[in-house]
């Protein structure tokens, strides 16, 4: 991203936090993935791609809805052939002020897919690594992941973020995990194990403890008070869910959910406007307990408008 598609960015993002547009989108390509970790419920091993010219379709739909930021996931983004178009046809719009995030497992990472990459304008990757070793619920680790990393380190022209799924085996480790990849120049933060549903599955004073002792990427200072609440198993602060509204989930079957683990109004993307969209801008029975971090994010985000923009400036200065 350059300074002034930077300077546009955030020009065009304030104006979500007054207007009734969506801000942030999360499209999901394929439901096929490599891996079949414990605690996952977003997969089904070997189900089809969907077609490029559908997918191209319903970002040009997001566009208009005035999407800024979006995720491309799966099951494994990287799985999908055309996975590098559909980031260039993103950056295409807005003159590139907007941001293209890929979250993946890693495991498939080439040369040629980075530099393809590279070359469509993605500003920043996801890599889910979640222990020093293979665990009992998931198969990111280090060991397997290590030289994919380096690889990025070396080659990508894109932000990385590594994301942990905090559990009660990864958070043992985590502090260790960090020290062993001090020397690359990562971003780092962590969700919380949830249970289907989205409610938080962890809680304890060793989760609240590595929450308040590790540097994190900035997005999570938009909702860290409500977040310790979360870990210490309090979750009565109040908040307001802004999924199916300003934050959109779009499954395979291109309905706007609105998150991962909660459908609410399945709402065909076609079909979606501003006015039917703010029918899903209240708040939600499952508010309480949530621990989707993608909504809580932008929920939170729109909540706080001021400390939304000062988080917004010192975040969106680390892209790339």
């Amino acid at each position: 991203m350059t300074p002034l598609q930077k300077t546009a960015f955030i020009a065009h993002a304030a104006k979500r936090l007054f207007d009734d547009k969506a801000l942030y989108a999360q499209l999901v390509i394929t439901r096929n993935c490599n891996l079949s970790c414990a605690y996952c419920n977003e997969y089904t091993a070997g189900a089809p791609h969907i077609p490029a010219d559908t997918l191209l379709e319903r970002i040009d739909k997001l566009d208009a809805l005035g999407v800024l930021i979006y995720d491309i996931l799966g099951g494994e983004p990287l799985m999908h052939p055309v996975l590098p178009e559909l980031v260039a046809h993103i950056k295409a719009k807005q003159h590139g002020a907007n941001l293209a995030t890929i979250i993946s497992n890693g495991f498939l990472l080439t040369s040629d897919i980075i530099a393809a990459l590279n070359v469509a304008g993605l500003d920043l990757m996801q890599i889910s690594v979640d222990s020093v070793q293979p665990g009992s619920q998931s198969m990111k680790s280090l060991k397997s992941l290590l030289p994919k990393l380096k690889m990025l380190a070396e080659q990508a022209q894109f932000t990385v973020k590594v994301q942990t799924v905090l559990t009660e085996e990864t958070a043992a480790e985590y502090e260790n995990f960090r020290q062993l990849l001090a020397d690359l120049p990562f971003e780092f933060s962590f969700s919380f194990l949830h249970e289907a549903g989205g409610k938080i599955a962890i809680t304890g004073p060793q989760y609240l403890d590595l929450f308040d002792h590790q540097q994190l990427w900035g997005g999570m200072k938009l909702y860290e008070e409500h977040a310790r609440a979360l870990l210490a198993g309090d979750f009565s602060k109040s908040w307001q869910c802004l999924g199916g509204s300003k934050f959109l989930y779009i499954n395979t079957n291109g309905h706007i959910q609105w998150c991962s683990q909660q459908s609410g109004t399945d709402l065909p993307l076609a079909q979606a406007t501003e006015q039917n969209l703010a029918v899903s801008h209240c708040h939600k029975p499952c508010e309480a307990g949530c621990a989707v971090g993608c909504s809580r994010l932008i929920s939170h985000a729109l909540g706080e408008p001021l400390k939304s923009i000062k988080t917004g400036l010192r975040t969106i200065a680390r892209i790339r």
